[in-house]
């Protein structure tokens, strides 16, 4: 039976970062079109990640909204593959290929 469902946190989508402070930012989305959890994969518009080179990874949990402030990722990181969160699979390949070409944050090669 399950009680309840534990929350997801930052270290479900870090595996390791090499500086504590330029490893995250905060971005304001005017509008935010989707709900958020760590590891979600959205767009500089706030909206759901598709495809394309820009693609930014939430590392808190937020509700969507107008004025919406996520904490994502910034540089120095290896992600775990397992936790980046994506509409479809094929969003899913399209950003661990934008996040490893940006060359900013790496993926792991397996959880």
């Amino acid at each position: 039976m399950l009680m309840y469902e534990e929350d997801l946190s930052p270290q479900d989508v870090i595996a390791y970062r090499d500086d504590p402070v330029f490893s995250h930012k905060t971005i304001t989305f005017a509008t935010l079109a989707v709900d958020c959890v760590p590891g979600t994969l959205l767009t500089s518009a706030g909206a759901a990640y598709a495809s394309g080179a820009n693609v930014l990874i939430a590392l808190d949990s937020h509700k969507a909204g107008a004025n919406v402030p996520v904490i994502v990722v910034d540089r120095g990181c290896v992600l775990k593959r397992n936790g980046l969160r994506a509409a479809t699979p094929a969003a899913l390949a399209a950003a661990i290929t934008a996040i490893e070409n940006d060359g900013l944050n790496r993926v792991s090669i397996s959880e």
